[in-house]
């Protein structure tokens, strides 16, 4: 019987622009289109600015983009993560980021080999989908692990190993041993600290770490993640999901689950804040007694959900159920980032404090917000990420609307991105990535 590594690595190596359906290309299209325009605005904060400290010094044939240096891969895969990462507003999978920690690690190889844009579109798909299979496959690593971390770790190894052209031996040994350098938690979501921020920067660049050692004949076991102390037990306590991280592979593509983000925070305050924008224009907050946000286990135990002021960072006002609701239902410009930089915002601190957030553990989807005021009750409900699946005009406008103000030629990138697979050298897209400074 096959192990999953080897049903992955199978996968991977057949995976291609020219084999997946047109609307699965143009998924791969439009998410790198997001993800790239998240991290060009996002040039300039603190963590890509940590992480670009870092590798100062670093030389090699790979574009951090929004800026003028060429690096080393693995040092771009770990820069570009943090910027696609740092406005809290890239694409979410099964509770990753997998546009974040696949995209640096396809384009840096790419820029490296010389490889064009089908094949980098080929490596995003595949990447996406061993993102989300590296979590299905242990579903009980939340909350005490970040999915980004461990199962993007993973997803970054496929991509790579895909843009390098391993074949199916090495691919399961990128694959373990990207398993074994698998890491993260969400400590950092309560204090508001940087190091989840890196975190993600760290899984891309490891992940495309165990390729390069794989294609350079390192070894990884065949049974990594189902073993007796492989992947699967070391981070969810059981085997139990195995058979689902293959199950159905190639015949729907993940990549098409992807939820994207419209404001610049958590993925997990979005259907709440979205909940709190129908209600707005109906209440008067003077009149406010009380209010209750309901939500499933998992959203609710997501670290920082419950964070309450003092607030010490913006990392923990995005994350604030509290904060965030109290933001939308105040009208406040919740797709700007400098709104949770206002840590002392005195109206949303102290409408904050009336809402009361509570678990609702035998429902995994629904979200309810009830205002309960003077003159009357108002109620809105939703389905966790209903409303976040991203369309191609959505896309776009998001992309103008972040890369406007950069010295860029957004509609030239734009053109290139949505013709991508007939880029014969990915550096037709790069060197629009790159800025003079």
């Amino acid at each position: 019987m096959k192990t999953v590594s080897a049903k992955w690595a199978e996968f991977i190596r057949g995976v291609s622009a020219a084999s997946v359906p047109p609307a699965v290309l143009e998924h791969a299209k439009v998410r790198m289109l997001d993800v790239l325009g998240t991290g060009l605005a996002a040039r300039g904060l603190k963590v890509p600015e940590l992480a670009r400290a870092f590798i100062q010094g670093s030389s090699g044939p790979a574009t951090l983009i929004g800026h003028a240096e060429r690096v080393a891969p693995i040092d771009a895969a770990f820069v570009n993560a943090t910027l696609m990462n740092g406005r809290s507003q890239d694409d979410f999978l099964q509770k990753s980021h997998p546009g974040a920690i696949s995209i640096p690690s396809a384009l840096a190889v790419a820029e490296e080999t010389g490889r064009g844009g089908a094949d980098v579109l080929a490596a995003v798909i595949a990447g996406y989908e061993i993102v989300g299979r590296a979590f299905i496959g242990a579903p009980n690593m939340l909350p005490k692990f970040r999915a980004s971390g461990v199962a993007g770790t993973v997803g970054a190894a496929a991509t790579a190993a895909r843009m390098y052209g391993l074949d199916v031996e090495k691919t399961m040994n990128a694959l373990g041993a990207a398993a074994c350098f698998a890491h993260g938690f969400g400590q950092g979501f309560l204090s508001g600290t940087t190091e989840v921020k890196l975190n993600v920067g760290m899984a891309s660049r490891q992940g495309l770490s165990a390729a390069m050692l794989a294609r350079l004949g390192a070894t990884a076991s065949p049974v990594a993640f189902e073993g007796d102390v492989g992947y699967f037990r070391a981070f969810s306590g059981n085997a139990d999901h195995a058979e689902a991280a293959t199950r159905g592979l190639g015949e729907h593509y993940l990549i098409e689950d992807t939820v994207y983000k419209e404001c610049p925070i958590c993925i997990f305050t979005q259907t709440p804040v979205a909940l709190a924008r129908q209600l707005a224009p109906k209440i008067d907050v003077k009149q406010v007694e009380r209010i209750t946000l309901t939500a499933p286990d998992l959203t609710y135990t997501n670290p920082g959900f419950l964070n309450d002021k003092p607030y010490k960072s913006p990392l923990q006002t995005l994350t604030s159920a509290r904060f965030c609701t109290a933001a939308a239902l105040l009208g406040k410009p919740v797709e700007s980032t400098d709104l949770y930089h206002q840590l002392d915002e005195p109206d949303v601190l102290a409408l904050a404090e009336k809402i009361e957030l509570v678990n609702r553990p035998e429902d995994r989807e629904r979200l309810d917000l009830e205002v309960v005021q003077k003159n009357g009750t108002f109620r809105a409900s939703g389905i966790e990420h209903d409303t976040l699946f991203p369309t191609r005009d959505k896309v776009i406008d998001k992309f103008r609307r972040l890369t406007g103000p950069l010295p860029l030629d957004t509609e030239k990138i734009l053109a290139v991105m949505m013709q991508l697979e007939r880029v014969d050298d990915i550096r037709a897209l790069t060197d629009l990535l790159r800025t003079e400074k």
